[in-house]
């Protein structure tokens, strides 16, 4: 477990490697939503080694700047690696298997395509760059890059094959929401959030990350 937590995202690059090996195997297999929600679930497992592999940072970035301000023990509080790797890996789960699995059903493709597509670039491009006063931070290439390409083609596709109503979008919105808010906000964040973690970031996954100056 201590081997996971400090390297799930360096084992993400490979699943997504695996993943688009896999889909470009299976490819006349697919539909077309199933072929977009893999390559997504593949975007998804780079953005999570860009944000704290290479470039990384986001752990001190979180616990000093977006999730807690100037954390008394950034290490570990409140984000530590066992939250993260939930959060990371559980948002995996959550949101982007099931639209490979059932990919007539629109609202659950909605919910991750709306979520990394536009949610992550508002977050990545707007709020995180204006806080760290840059035009870039951990995990946007990926989100400009791969989730928002994606989610163009996918809402063109079901846009053009009229298979998506108003009520996909609405509760698609309401599937992501419900996750970051609920299941990843107050359950899991919540959850293992404590001074005395003992599950604090690495020195080398904390040293990634150069604080602006003021």
């Amino acid at each position: 477990m201590k081997f996971l937590l400090r390297h799930f995202y360096n084992i993400s690059v490979f699943i997504g490697i695996a993943i688009i090996i896999c889909t470009a195997i299976f490819w006349s297999d697919l539909n077309v939503l199933q072929r977009l929600a893999l390559l997504n679930l593949a975007v998804l497992n780079f953005h999570f080694f860009e944000e704290f592999g290479f470039p990384g940072g986001f752990p001190m970035f979180a616990n000093t700047m977006f999730a807690y301000k100037d954390s008394p023990r950034p290490d570990r509080f409140p984000l530590n690696q066992m939250s993260a790797f939930l959060t990371n890996w559980g948002t995996a789960i959550v949101l982007y298997v099931p639209p490979i699995i059932w990919p007539d059903a629109i609202w659950f493709g909605l919910a991750p395509i709306l979520f990394g597509g536009f949610a992550q670039l508002l977050m990545h491009g707007i709020v995180n760059n204006r806080m760290l006063k840059s035009v870039y931070n951990a995990g946007l290439a990926s989100t400009v890059l791969g989730h928002l390409p994606i989610a163009i083609v996918y809402i063109y596709y079901i846009q053009t094959h009229n298979l998506a109503s108003v009520w996909d979008y609405i509760i698609g919105t309401i599937i992501f929401v419900v996750w970051y808010v609920v299941g990843i906000r107050l359950i899991i964040n919540k959850s293992f959030e404590s001074m005395d973690s003992p599950y604090p970031f690495a020195p080398e996954e904390m040293a990634r990350f150069k604080k602006p100056t003021k």
